[in-house]
């Protein structure tokens, strides 16, 4: 039997090396830009990031899509086919279908190929968050994990991930009906940022909010101080709607107050960004 191959859908935001030395494979997902589809692919051969954020800007209509159980066969078949099985990590059940999706696919290809696996992981996360799982998952295999083990670790290790993050357009969570015109209206004029985390069950949920970006960013490493155990090395994400000058600051005030921890800042994945909208910045951390 052949070893195990390790894929992420991109949903979740993971360095780039990671990608480009072939440790983990992407899965492409769709969305809708005023009627016409797009596939991001996080390479070459889809749509650009900066292209994306520059339409999330100019307030373009952005839907995005679910994966179907048709879908996710024509995907993982062929490396099963070759011999290979598959650890998959999928975004939060919460947040789409697609890991129900992703279970369905794994049933029928199961029957068709019943030497191989292929395991789905709902992270109960997004973006960053799953980037950390994806380099919990790659350092595991690195060490000999078999799958099932490696697949076993990282049910457990998701727990230990946390986000916060805050949303600068409240236009993006009115047209996603997550609050009122009104209270969008009335929010923007006051310059209020929501603050959002995950819940347990991988939904997102509002924690706070905070007047004006500076002392929303504080908000974030105040979150972040409350979480870590800062007894051990930290590794972190920064994830942005391509607003670089905010996520400096933010990773500069981070770096601040735990000076061996690791930062990596990435653009956020437009399928997240498409419901956070413009200005959104994201953090992403490993807690006690």
């Amino acid at each position: 039997m052949k070893e195990y191959l390790l894929f992420m859908d991109v949903s979740g935001d993971v360095a780039r090396n990671y990608v480009d030395e072939g440790k983990v494979k992407l899965l492409p997902m769709e969305f809708i830009i005023n009627n016409q589809a797009h596939l991001y692919t996080a390479a070459d051969d889809g749509i650009d990031v900066k292209q994306f954020y520059s339409m999330v800007k100019s307030r373009a209509d952005i839907k995005t899509t679910q994966i179907t159980p048709a879908i996710y066969e024509d995907f993982f078949e062929p490396y099963l086919k070759d011999g290979y099985s598959v650890l998959y990590l999928c975004l939060s059940s919460g947040l789409s279908s697609t890991f129900q999706s992703a279970c369905a696919a794994s049933a029928t290809l199961k029957e068709k190929y019943p030497d191989v696996e292929m395991l789905p992981v709902d992270t109960l996360r997004a973006t960053g968050c799953m980037g950390l799982l994806c380099e919990k998952m790659i350092a595991n295999k690195e060490k000999g994990m078999s799958l099932r083990d490696n697949y076993y670790d990282l049910e457990v290790y998701k727990y230990k991930l946390d986000a916060c993050c805050y949303v600068d357009d409240l236009g993006a969570l009115q047209r996603g009906g997550r609050i009122s015109k009104g209270t969008a209206v009335i929010g923007s004029l006051l310059d209020i940022k929501p603050l959002i985390t995950f819940t347990k069950d991988g939904k997102l949920s509002n924690w706070g909010k905070q007047r004006g970006i500076k002392l929303s960013i504080k908000k974030l490493v105040d979150f972040y101080l409350d979480k870590i155990d800062p007894a051990e090395k930290n590794c972190v994400y920064i994830c942005h709607a391509d607003e670089d000058a905010n996520a400096s600051e933010l990773a500069a005030k981070i770096t601040s107050v735990s000076p061996d921890c690791e930062v990596k800042t990435v653009l956020l994945s437009p399928i997240i960004g498409a419901h956070l909208g413009p200005g959104a910045l994201v953090l992403c951390f490993v807690t006690k």
